[in-house]
């Protein structure tokens, strides 16, 4: 067998203090049998370092409205169950909400869906619906209780 080649010399500066050992012998790894890959290794063009996060897109907000309609809904239907008088302001928050999405379809890379505005439109119509059958409920009970009233028993 040949005796391994030494080293060339090293140039230049040479490292001064202790040098590492390794206790155990490094394996010469072989070469791979595939080619070499002719995409970059190592952090994605324009993206963060390796180990930082990707930069976040700023969120778009909310188009005008739209929590006002949520709000403004969840009044009318909570309050409305309880003391029926909240119910009134049904009709507003499903205008609040109908404005608010429509506003949010005009101009979509301004406004971020108006998820907010629907529920709050919903709510509106619901409450809206529940007002008309309390008033429509009301007259009835009212007009009976009139008529009942004003003519004579025969008794």
């Amino acid at each position: 067998m040949s005796e391994p080649t030494p080293p060339p010399p090293q140039t230049g500066p040479q490292p001064t203090g202790p040098q590492p050992t390794s206790p155990l012998p490094v394996a010469a790894f072989p070469a791979s049998p595939y080619p070499a890959s002719p995409y970059p290794v190592g952090p994605y063009p324009g993206g963060p370092a390796w180990g930082q996060p990707w930069p976040v897109a700023p969120r778009r907000p909310q188009p005008p409205g739209s929590t006002a309609a949520l709000v403004t809904g969840i009044v009318a239907l909570a309050g409305g169950l309880v003391l029926l008088l909240p119910l009134v302001v049904a009709p507003i928050a499903w205008y609040l909400g109908v404005s608010a999405r429509r506003r949010a379809e005009r101009e979509p890379d301004r406004w971020a869906p108006a998820g907010s505005a629907r529920a709050g439109m919903v709510l509106g119509m619901v409450g809206t619906g529940l007002l008309l059958v309390t008033t429509l409920l009301a007259l009835v009970v009212s007009t009976l209780a009139w008529v009942t009233i004003s003519t004579p028993s025969p008794y």
